[in-house]
């Protein structure tokens, strides 16, 4: 019996699409421009997570959880 695998078929890119994306410097700019802006979105959306998550357990005002739990 095979594997799920090998059932499956691979599609190959179109040929022209790479060849317009090799060949067409002002598309791969934007291409990774856009890419760019999209790690960082990512990456700055975490960051604010991070913190909002950060303030919350370290707030000065709500006791440490942490603390009462050690006894």
């Amino acid at each position: 019996m095979h594997y799920v695998h090998v059932n499956c078929k691979e599609n190959p890119m179109n040929r022209y699409m790479l060849e317009e994306f090799h060949n067409d410097p002002a598309l791969r700019r934007r291409l990774f421009g856009a890419a760019h802006r999209e790690r960082s979105r990512a990456v700055r959306a975490g960051l604010a997570w991070l913190s909002a998550h950060l303030k919350a357990l370290f707030h000065p005002r709500l006791p440490a959880r942490w603390i009462a739990r050690l006894g």
